[in-house]
This record gives C-alpha cells, structure tokens and sequence, in this order.
C-alpha cells in the first residue's frame, strides 16, 4: 500500500508504504498534517499492531520529512491517545480489556443520544444517503468484502451522528469511533460478527427514523450495539 507525501523541500511526491489505495495528499496541507494521516492510517489499519515501538528518527526517513515533523504529528496522535509515551519511548496504544469497555460504553451512549436526536433532525437526503449505504453494505457481503463492510458500517453511524447537528456532539463521537475502529481493525479480528444482522439492524433504525420516532430509533441502536457489547465481552 502507498501513501503520497510532498517532500519537505522540494515539494516533489514521496511515496511510502500505505493503504492499499493510493491516498492523494494535497498540497495545501500542512506537512505534520499530512504525516498524522498517515501514520494514523497505518496505526487504524493495523500495520502499526498495538504496543509496537515506534522510533521518531525511523518515521521521518521512512516518509521523507524532518524529525520536528513527526513529532508535532506525534503530538497529535499522542492527544488522540493512539500513541503511548512511557520513559521517553513511543508506543502504540494498547488499550486494556476494561480500557475497550469503557470506550464501548461512551460509544453507547453517544450513539443513542445521536439516533434520538437525528430521529428529530434528519434531512430527506441523508435518508436517501442511508438507504445507499444499505444497498452497498448487501453488495460488499455478496462480494464478501469485509474491508468494506466494516468501512460503510462506519459510515452508516457516521451520517447518523452527523444528522443528530449537534456538533458538540459529533466532535466527542469523532473521537470514540476512531478509538471503536482501532479495537475493531487491530483487537478484535478474531472475534465473530454476523454482517446479515448488522444489515437488518441497520434496515430497522433506518425505519425507525424516517418514521421520526426518536424513543423507537434509540431502542433499536441500543439493540444493535448490545451485538456489539457481546462481542467485545466474549473471547475470540
């Protein structure tokens, strides 16, 4: 997989080992921006497996850039909490059994303030916007896709929270789903989901919000994330 970094000086394209698309990073972009995409990327991927050591020096070679790059990206991640510092080393996050309970539970939470509010606010076209990632979400598991499964999962919660127009709301939720998606991608493969019923979760609260029924909507999210609960509490 490849990632395209505009070099520090030259500003010519550096490529380095990515996703496997190629990501286009603008030009615009500030560099230590573009450096905390990608090694976000790589960490949300699991390229980067959770207690790894990673070495400033080593990352600025690797991508093309400085050192004071890396690090005002490091900075970044090191807020996000998906990188640890412990007697001047960098590690990945690796979060405990309870630390991923207790990311599930504000996850809970969050999402079913979300759907209520949404079930209340959202717009005739993120409906429409809902009903496409259902068909997409049957298309990728007749393919068995489940890389893109898991992506339009994410999107489907995404454009529920966005829809809540609570921004307060959806800066918290920013931070919980990428926490949720790490534990997901890098803890948790072994673990078994049956995407059928996601789908017909997914089908059900998309019902129950163009119905406008806010109490009805959180009860069925609340459903939809006990699967999620399950899975998280049993072993793999």
């Amino acid at each position: 997989m490849k990632s395209t970094l505009y070099h520090e000086s030259t500003m010519e394209h550096t490529t380095i080992e990515g996703r496997n698309e190629m990501r286009e990073i603008k030009k615009t972009d500030a560099l230590h921006i573009q450096v905390y995409q990608i090694v976000k990327e790589k960490i949300l991927n699991g390229e980067f497996q959770p207690s790894e050591r990673l070495v400033e020096s080593k990352l600025a070679e690797q991508i093309g850039v400085s050192r004071g790059t890396v690090r005002e990206a490091i900075r970044m991640l090191t807020k996000d909490e998906l990188i640890e510092q412990k007697d001047s080393y960098l590690f990945v996050y690796n979060p405990s059994p309870d630390d991923i309970i207790d990311i599930y539970e504000c996850r809970r939470s969050l999402e079913l303030l979300s759907v209520r509010l949404a079930a209340q606010k959202i717009t005739d076209d993120q409906l429409k916007d809902l009903e496409q990632i259902i068909k997409d979400t049957k298309k990728a598991l007749e393919k068995n896709n489940t890389e893109k499964l898991t992506r339009l999962n994410q999107q489907f919660h995404d454009t529920i929270t966005l829809s809540s127009q609570n921004k307060q709301l959806i800066q918290l939720f920013e931070v919980i789903s990428t926490k949720v998606l790490y534990i997901r991608n890098c803890l948790l493969k072994g673990h078994t989901y049956s995407f059928p019923v996601l789908i017909n979760d997914h089908e059900q609260i998309l019902e129950a919000l163009k119905e406008r029924d806010p109490i009805k909507a959180e009860t069925l999210m609340n459903k939809h994330i006990e699967t999620s609960f399950k899975v998280v509490h049993s072993p793999s």
